[in-house]
């Protein structure tokens, strides 16, 4: 991108009194596992049962290095300013990024904690790191998936299954408590100089990060939005003057605009 905007946005940033960041579909890395070679070939055998998640799960962590050096230059910029992050993505990589974990919510959940797949309660399970053993000797080849059976609910007996927004009676308590000081948070930003970063957002759950983020641009005046997508990036006639749509992949703009700094 322009060095003169970048160094526009890294001086926004500098002078804001807070940071408000929305992660979006574009740096999902679930997205990527599905066109995982792998991926393919055991969604085509076991499309449909409750193993295929988990395989997804395993492949989605091997991603952790790739994304790893992305969000911390992404925390590089930030962890000297009053931030919060917003993430739509399901794959929990956010979380190595050295960010404060009570400044990033993360409303479609992902694959870290187990729900039950009936909805009788809504307490979550860790997912077991011996289970998880078990499934990648499945993907070695040196174990049948026919001799796993999925964890069972306490209560129930009904699946286990991943808390994320996949799930038919999604348990959002999940997410519920960042949501809540998410909100307090925004209330703090009435009338402050806010910057409002957009990464990778587009159309998946415009209700939860863009719609509401262009609504906060409008009406607080001191606030400036700069979305950053490779091809949904452009902004609404009501926040034009505030509004900066940049074309770019967003795992670039960050590696880009974190040298400004």
């Amino acid at each position: 991108m322009d060095l003169k905007m970048m160094e526009h946005i890294a001086a926004k940033i500098n002078e804001a009194d807070m940071v408000l960041v929305g992660i979006g579909e574009e740096l999902d890395k679930t997205k990527k596992v599905n066109n995982n070679d792998i991926y393919i070939q055991f969604s085509n055998k076991l499309e449909g049962t409750w193993l295929l998640p988990y395989i997804k799960s395993l492949l989605v962590a091997e991603l952790m290095e790739e994304s790893r050096k992305m969000y911390q230059n992404l925390f590089y910029i930030l962890n000297k300013k009053n931030y919060f992050l917003v993430s739509t993505c399901q794959d929990g990589l956010i979380k190595h990024g050295g960010f404060d974990l009570e400044r990033i919510v993360e409303p479609c959940g992902g694959y870290s904690m187990l729900q039950c797949s009936a909805g009788c309660s809504t307490e979550l399970y860790p997912v077991s790191e011996e289970f998880i053993a078990q499934i990648r000797k499945v993907m070695l080849g040196e174990k049948s998936e026919k001799d796993l059976k999925p964890p069972m609910c306490p209560n129930c007996g009904k699946p286990l299954i991943f808390n994320n927004i996949d799930a038919e009676k999604y348990n959002e308590e999940g997410y519920l408590k960042n949501w809540m000081i998410y909100k307090k948070w925004l209330q703090g930003t009435v009338n402050k100089n806010l910057c409002i970063l957009e990464l990778g957002v587009g159309m998946n759950y415009p209700s939860v990060i863009r719609w509401p983020f262009e609504k906060i641009a409008f009406y607080n005046q001191k606030a400036e939005l700069f979305r950053v997508h490779s091809r949904l990036y452009q902004i609404s006639e009501e926040i034009k003057d505030r509004g900066y749509g940049i074309c770019q992949k967003p795992e670039d703009f960050i590696r880009e605009l974190s040298n400004t700094f």
